[in-house]
């Protein structure tokens, strides 16, 4: 059956295991469903939410039946496990990669480290030319993946990041899997042009001869220039962009300094929750670091370590962030910050952000920020380089 091998090395480390979080494991369900999730963000664009949904289950399957594309992992070797020790000379990196380190309460988890090699294989279940079809969007959606995502915990925040080894162009696609450029602009330029070939790809097979229209805010992400931005950033220091760790942390450190006292002219939210504190509740406008998504939780020592906490109001009290964070290792073995930023509703509408105390009697509820404070207060901060998305 037609098959295609992605011959693949992590960039940064990948946090991927079962029951047993303290041993890393690779599952193909995670890279199923990570492909998934760009089929969507790709598909979306092209075609209305009906199709999206009923294309996706052809091609990777659902409850009731697997779908026309398999996918394997294989490793030539055991790979070698690890955890990633707290050092306090990367606290941008301990901001970003929170979850993953240990306490008194759980252990550290396992992860891949950067430099471990594996193969994902895509396969047809049958030779039919629909299934081929259905082969030719999830190599789409395996692009995207790797150069614009990660697979396992903290992929959001540079987790899981994997890179080509061998110079790849399946089935003719003209898609290059392999990074060729060496700078921030020509990778600009190599991205757009990429995810343009994807979109496009994905146009003749779904909706070919159509025009679909989207705007902002969606439901779920959407890969399209209308409902999400693409940027790239180094670090200052060209030291720090050698090593995958020490440009995390550095992004790590800027991205904590302005989510824990995000402030502007017009509102503090620390000093709001502050006040909330101090008055035994009352009304809050809104929580703008919310756009970075839920739950947040603030500490105040000047309040004796009284804490509150910002959730939703549903039953599901949280909300990932729409804004991911990756690493790409440049052809010159530079690395590179990107940041995709997707313009899609925090909060269903009929949901509110709740603030919660100990030390309050009643909750309160406010309503959630408006997303485009990301590119509007926080992404300048960064001066990154923008990529221009068909």
């Amino acid at each position: 059956m037609p098959s295609i091998t992605f011959d693949l090395e992590t960039v940064t480390p990948l946090f991927l295991a079962g029951a047993d979080q303290t041993t890393a494991e690779l599952r193909p369900p995670a890279f199923r469903g990570a492909l998934r999730y760009w089929f969507r963000a790709i598909a979306a664009s092209v075609a209305s939410q009906n199709i999206v949904r009923t294309l996706e289950d052809k091609v990777f399957g659902n409850t009731d039946g697997g779908g026309a594309v398999t996918i394997r992992v294989q490793a030539k070797q055991p790979i070698s496990n690890c955890v990633l020790k707290k050092d306090q000379d990367f606290p941008g990196l301990i901001y970003l990669f929170f979850s993953t380190y240990g306490d008194n309460k759980r252990d550290p988890r396992g992860c891949f480290p950067p430099g471990s090699h594996f193969k994902v294989i895509l396969q047809t279940r049958l030779n039919r030319e629909e299934d081929q079809q259905c082969l030719k969007l999830a190599i789409g959606a395996m692009w995207l993946l790797i150069h614009l995502g990660g697979i396992g915990s903290r992929s959001n925040r540079g987790g899981g990041n994997l890179k080509v080894r061998d110079q790849c162009q399946p089935l003719n696609l003209g898609l290059e899997f392999k990074i060729q450029s060496a700078d921030t602009q020509s990778l600009s330029q190599e991205l757009s042009q990429g995810i343009r070939s994807v979109k496009e790809l994905y146009q003749e097979i779904i909706a070919p001869n159509q025009t679909h229209r989207v705007s902002a805010p969606t439901q779920f992400e959407i890969l399209h220039p209308q409902t999400s931005s693409v940027y790239l950033w180094q670090s200052n220091d060209p030291e720090n962009n050698n090593y995958w760790d020490t440009l995390l942390d550095d992004f790590g450190v800027h991205y904590k300094s302005f989510r824990s006292r995000y402030q502007n002219a017009r509102q503090d939210d620390y000093q709001e929750i502050q006040r909330w504190l101090q008055s035994n509740g009352g009304s809050i406008t809104t929580v703008k670091r919310a756009a970075f998504g839920l739950p947040i939780q603030f500490r105040f020592r000047s309040l004796s370590n009284q804490s509150a906490f910002v959730e939703a109001t549903g039953k599901i009290n949280r909300s990932t962030s729409p804004m991911h964070v990756k690493l790409i290792e440049l052809s010159n073995n530079e690395k590179i910050v990107v940041i995709v930023h997707f313009k899609s509703r925090l909060l269903p509408n009929d949901e509110k952000l709740l603030v919660k105390s100990r030390s309050v009697s009643k909750p309160t509820t406010c309503t959630a920020p408006n997303q485009n404070i990301i590119d509007q207060e926080f992404i300048p901060c960064l001066r990154p380089t923008t990529v221009n998305l068909p």
